[in-house]
């Protein structure tokens, strides 16, 4: 496997970090960043300074900033923020070789079509395989070296399991997985409830509160994910309970972040343009409402967090709305 070209398309803090553990194990990866200074820092300093500061990288890493480089790699690990990916894959149309198998790594719901990652990478390259690496992980805790579980699902297992033998390292272990759906539905649904949890700890109504969202937040992604055909088994797993928990109770994560400085009174808008690295879950609250309409569902939190995000109700109503809704039996 050594001998094989591996590509990660994205230099942000997680594709970095995905570059780190691949080539600390293969002398063959080449990571492609969009931003040129991302890669002068990564050639002359072996640092990502913008992304993942102080964290050294691999001399073997070779970077790129042109995506035509990627022809040759023989797997190639997708790490662009969601609603970047369609333009970026559709430049890679007759550059990819067709037996390339393609990792997606993002999180997220396309908020146009509401399609999942892996649809989107199938209109834009419909002959390479396809698998998904997803599960709770931060990705600075990762590069420093703290131990980790990921999920990684494929149609054939024995994909998945030569992808794991890639990535795995001592401290970085993959469980595998057939259920490419599953692996990605609460990866993408996570960061909206995250928001609201955030919001629930920025207005300090208590741990009981923020246990409440996150039990109801996994009914509502359970709902979603079995009417696209998810298993159950998965979404209890690593991609599934285990992002939610990670991604709703830590400060490490942007949309935690994002719900707490809401709930200081700051606005959307500002804090989304000030920010180097995006907040997925403001966006994908709208996909996730469109798809609850296309499905019949009805997600209360989904549709609350949305109201304060993009219909600037205030927090405090939403919350006695929430409270005072019909009482039903708990499913």
């Amino acid at each position: 496997m050594s001998k094989k070209s591996i590509g990660v398309l994205g230099a942000g803090a997680w594709g970095t970090t995905i570059a780190k553990l691949l080539s600390d194990k293969n002398p063959t990866v080449l990571l492609w960043a969009r931003e040129p200074l991302v890669k002068i820092n990564i050639e002359k300093f072996r640092i990502n300074k913008g992304f993942l500061d102080k964290i050294k990288l691999s001399k073997t890493l070779k970077v790129t900033s042109n995506l035509n480089a990627l022809n040759e790699v023989d797997f190639l690990f997708i790490v662009v923020p969601t609603q970047h990916i369609e333009k970026t894959l559709k430049q890679l149309s007759g550059v990819i070789k067709q037996s390339c198998i393609l990792i997606n790594c993002s999180k997220g719901i396309d908020i146009k079509s509401t399609a999942l990652i892996s649809d989107i990478i199938k209109k834009c390259l419909p002959k390479n395989k396809i698998a998904i690496m997803s599960g709770p992980n931060f990705a600075h805790d990762i590069a420093l070296g703290k131990p980790t579980a990921s999920l990684i699902a494929s149609k054939k297992t024995s994909d998945a399991k030569t992808i794991a033998s890639l990535i795995s390292s001592k401290n970085f272990r993959p469980y595998l997985s057939n259920d490419i759906i599953g692996a990605q539905i609460c990866g993408a649904m996570k960061n909206v409830y995250a928001i609201g949890c955030g919001i629930i700890v920025g207005k300090n109504f208590g741990e009981n509160a923020v246990a409440s969202v996150i039990s109801r937040s996994f009914a509502e992604i359970k709902s979603v994910g079995i009417k696209l055909g998810a298993k159950s088994d998965t979404l209890s797993g690593l991609s599934g309970l285990g992002d939610l928990f990670l991604t709703c109770s830590s400060a490490k994560s942007r949309n935690f972040t994002l719900g707490i400085n809401l709930a200081k009174g700051k606005k959307l808008d500002s804090l989304m343009k000030s920010k180097l690295t995006i907040a997925e879950g403001a966006y994908t609250v709208k996909a996730i409402k469109k798809l609850a309409t296309q499905l019949k569902l009805s997600l209360p939190l989904n549709d609350a967090i949305y109201k304060i995000l993009y219909k600037n109700k205030d927090i405090n109503k939403i919350i006695i709305e929430l409270l005072n809704r019909p009482i039903i039996k708990e499913h």
